[in-house]
C-alpha cells in the first residue's frame, strides 16, 4: 500500500533521566507517511489524530536520540514544526525558534 500523505515533522523531545533532576531537551526530525486508513489528508487531520497516534506509539522520535536511549527516564514528545513533503512549512509552534 502506498502512502497518500507525507509530513516532515520536527519534534521536541524532553526527558529527565532516572538518576538526575535535570531536564534534557533535543530536537529531531522525522518523515511520517500516512495511509488511507489513517484518515490523515491534511495538517488539520494530523492535529485531530496526533494525540491518539502518539498514544499508540505510531511516532517514536525519541528512538533517534542516543542520549535519551542511554539515560532513559520519563519522556515528553511534542511536535514543534510541520512541513509538507517538499519541506514547505505548514505550521510552527510560536515558541520554536529553530530552522
Amino acid at each position: 500500500m502506498n502512502p497518500i500523505y507525507e509530513l516532515n515533522i520536527t519534534w521536541e523531545v524532553t526527558w529527565t533521566p532516572d538518576d538526575s533532576d535535570e531536564e534534557r531537551k533535543e530536537y529531531t526530525g522525522t518523515s511520517e507517511y500516512f495511509y488511507e486508513d489513517d484518515h490523515v489528508n491534511s495538517v488539520d487531520d494530523f492535529f485531530e489524530k496526533a494525540d491518539e497516534m502518539l498514544g499508540d506509539n505510531r511516532f517514536e522520535p525519541e528512538a533517534g536520540i542516543d542520549q535519551y536511549l542511554e539515560e532513559g527516564g520519563d519522556v515528553n514528545i511534542e511536535y514543534v514544526k510541520i512541513s509538507d513533503s517538499n519541506y514547505k512549512e505548514l505550521w510552527r509552534d510560536p515558541s520554536y525558534t529553530g530552522e
